[in-house]
């Protein structure tokens, strides 16, 4: 008798515990629901190691002033094609596609901030770049010497058979950057719109300051092209690191997962 009910107890134990796995991962899957991740499968053949994350330079640099527009340009359309929001984090450039991703550094106090290239401009010679004002407030305003990295996402992931299922362009604030494995990740949530993808990820960050929040950038695999318009394109998560994982250099299993064609 005594045996009986210790069986049935641990029974009781082993079905809570399967319970409680079950709802985690369910709230993981529904929190993803918005955006499948991409595709990975088991690797059919031999290939070499890499990091689970590894510094990536910028496709293109400048340095040299910029300026910003805001009220009189606010809800006219860019030369993309959307309405333009001065307090968005985007930019005007004379010939970064619509799209690239840029961090911009205020060389006097080292401050950073991102945007997206969604417009044509500056038309003044003397500057390099046009920033909604949100941005450059975010910026702190002095835009005399800045430094322009930016960063084309396709030129990353879109034609990379081996890296565009498993490693994606990362942004963070503590660290340059980088490529990294999406099995590093705990995904927390996904956006499709780029100033939405900025404001969350500041806003988990500010709860969860252990942890390193990183903006991941992904194509779109259902995007259509429609003449300059980059809605949709892209879409952008919102991850969960370790500092430690992306401090140590550490190497992926090259048996565990590969990217489709």
């Amino acid at each position: 008798m005594i045996n009986s009910v210790f069986s049935r107890v641990r029974l009781l134990q082993a079905a809570l515990f399967i319970g409680v796995i079950v709802s985690v991962l369910s709230i993981r899957l529904l929190l993803l629901s918005a955006h499948e991740l991409p595709v990975v499968s088991p690797a059919s053949r031999q290939f070499s190691p890499y990091f689970r994350s590894q510094p990536i330079a910028s496709h293109f640099n400048q340095s040299g002033k910029a300026s910003w527009y805001g009220g009189s340009f606010h809800t006219r359309k860019t030369a993309c094609g959307e309405r333009f929001n001065m307090n968005a984090y985007t930019a005007a450039h004379r010939k970064l596609p619509f799209g690239s991703i840029v961090r911009i550094t205020d060389l006097s106090t080292g401050k950073k901030v991102l945007v997206c290239i969604n417009d044509r401009g500056p038309f003044m010679k003397s500057k390099i770049l046009d920033l909604s004002q949100g941005a450059a407030k975010d910026l702190g305003g002095n835009l005399t010497k800045v430094a322009v990295d930016a960063y084309i996402p396709e030129k990353v992931n879109a034609f990379d058979e081996y890296a565009q299922s498993r490693q994606l362009l990362a942004f963070s604030d503590s660290y340059q950057p980088m490529l990294l494995d999406i099995a590093a990740c705990t995904m927390l949530d996904s956006c499709k719109d780029f100033t939405s993808a900025i404001k969350l990820q500041r806003q988990l960050a500010f709860k969860s300051p252990e942890m390193e929040i990183t903006l991941l950038v992904a194509p779109n695999p259902n995007f259509v092209e429609n003449g300059r318009s980059i809605k949709n394109k892209y879409v952008y998560y919102l991850g969960a690191v370790l500092p430690e994982i992306i401090n140590s250099n550490e190497i992926s299993s090259a048996d565990t997962y590969f990217a489709q064609p």
